[in-house]
């Protein structure tokens, strides 16, 4: 009989133990919600938390927030006590994801039955992805320098910075002090130069390599965007009566000529040709362009204004030349024109929109960049869809890069549009 009832006290003494040293701890609580910590299941998070075991009950809400968010993000709602999991399947590509639950009580009153009085908020826990490195910047155009496979990255708060890709970080940073517009690289003097157009009537001049300033010069207009080739520079200003596009000798620093019909506009030099310039509007509607060709001297020599005038899409934050400079793409639509200005034809897109193009030229592929994180491929000779491949983060801009494969310039954050600069955190996929 002793022994029986000294087996029955350690029995309830062992039981007791385990009760106390159940990793998991209790399932359910009047007054608070425990939050576990997050399993990962391939890209996606499975969430789970105690239940609140309050017969006020009316809903949980799960909310997650990223350090490029503002404030907290409702993903998910339900209205069972009992439910308590939630695997978020759209987990933002960003080195650091929160999560919390919040559950809403109603009021009891009796006048008001359904009315929500309080809430109850778990504890917020962290999920740490350390394979992902984040770029806290906000560029509204990237440039890519194959050769040393550096990024350049503008920002229109004026900041401009330097991304090696071999060793993922960057380099050099510099604050120009003012709103930049679209830059160009160039060399003088054997020296490859960056050049700012800027807000303040000037353009600053950086050595490319170190990013410090070493020349400037004045327009007296503010400026949306210049090109350089061969010691000339084609500016764009805001000269809207008075011929904007703006050409100035480097050297001398002296006004050679002056044409244009609009002001503040983006335009780039056609690829295997010396001073030929297509030209598409960034403030007016609807969206116009302009070809222009310039003699050696930076004269102009021939200029054809629009034929269309809106009816087909255009834009100038979106487009790039063809390989061979025959013809260029522009605009969420994919839109193909070929050097005289004409239509040509657009992508088979269905409802994906474009954000970026780039060109294989050895595999005779386009490959463009698409808001619902994809890139779609192409045929340069017919334009007929081969694949589609999926990157990690939302494409916005997209460059050949020289050790093979593309290098993507990704947000993290959805765009608000089809063209929506990054609000904050890049990421550099490379996709082969």
């Amino acid at each position: 009989m002793r022994k029986n009832l000294l087996f029955l006290i350690g029995l309830v003494f062992l039981l007791a133990c385990k009760k106390e040293d159940d990793p998991d701890g209790p399932t359910s609580y009047p007054d608070k919600i425990v939050l576990s910590e997050p399993k990962v299941v391939g890209d996606s998070i499975k969430l789970q938390w105690t239940k609140l075991e309050n017969a006020n009950f009316m809903s949980y809400s799960v909310l997650r927030k990223t350090p490029s968010d503002s404030y907290q993000i409702p993903i998910a709602q339900n209205y069972r006590a009992d439910q308590v999991s939630f695997v978020d399947n759209t987990v933002p590509y960003s080195a650091t994801v929160e999560y919390q639950v919040i559950a809403r009580i109603s009021s009891n009153q009796p006048n008001q039955p359904n009315q929500a009085g309080q809430t109850i908020s778990s504890n917020i826990i962290s999920y740490q992805r350390k394979d992902i490195k984040t770029l806290a910047i906000a560029p509204y155009d990237v440039q890519f320098r194959p050769q040393d496979r550096l990024l350049y990255f503008f920002e229109k708060s004026g900041t401009i910075s330097k991304y090696d890709v071999k060793s993922e970080q960057i380099v050099k940073s510099v604050n120009t002090a003012a709103t930049i517009g679209y830059c160009d690289f160039g060399t003088y003097n054997g020296v490859e130069e960056l050049y700012v157009p800027r807000n303040d009537g000037w353009i600053f001049i950086y050595d490319a390599a170190t990013l410090a300033k070493v020349d400037q010069l004045n327009v007296g207009l503010s400026s949306s965007c210049v090109v350089a080739y061969n010691g000339l520079l084609f500016i764009s200003t805001s000269a809207w009566t008075n011929r904007p596009l703006k050409v100035y000798n480097r050297a001398t620093k002296q006004l050679i000529s002056e044409t244009g019909d609009f002001d503040q506009t983006r335009f780039k030099r056609f690829p295997n040709s010396a001073t030929e310039l297509l030209e598409i509007t960034l403030n007016i509607g609807p969206t116009d362009q302009d070809y222009y060709s310039f003699n050696a001297n930076g004269t102009s020599s021939y200029h054809v204004n629009d034929r269309y005038h809106g009816d087909y899409p255009l834009d100038a934050n979106i487009f790039e030349f063809f390989p061979q400079g025959n013809k260029y793409i522009t605009a969420s639509a994919g839109a193909i024109y070929r050097k005289d200005m004409t239509y040509e034809a657009s992508l088979p897109r269905g409802n994906k929109e474009f954000t970026t193009f780039c060109f294989d030229e050895s595999a005779q592929l386009i490959y463009a960049g698409t808001r619902t994180k994809s890139l779609e491929v192409y045929t340069i000779a017919s334009y007929n869809y081969m694949r589609s491949i999926a990157t990690k983060a939302y494409p916005f801009k997209l460059f050949k890069d020289t050790n093979g494969g593309f290098l993507c310039v990704s947000s993290i954050n959805p765009p608000a549009s089809y063209y929506s600069p990054p609000s904050s955190g890049i990421i550099i996929e490379q996709v082969k």
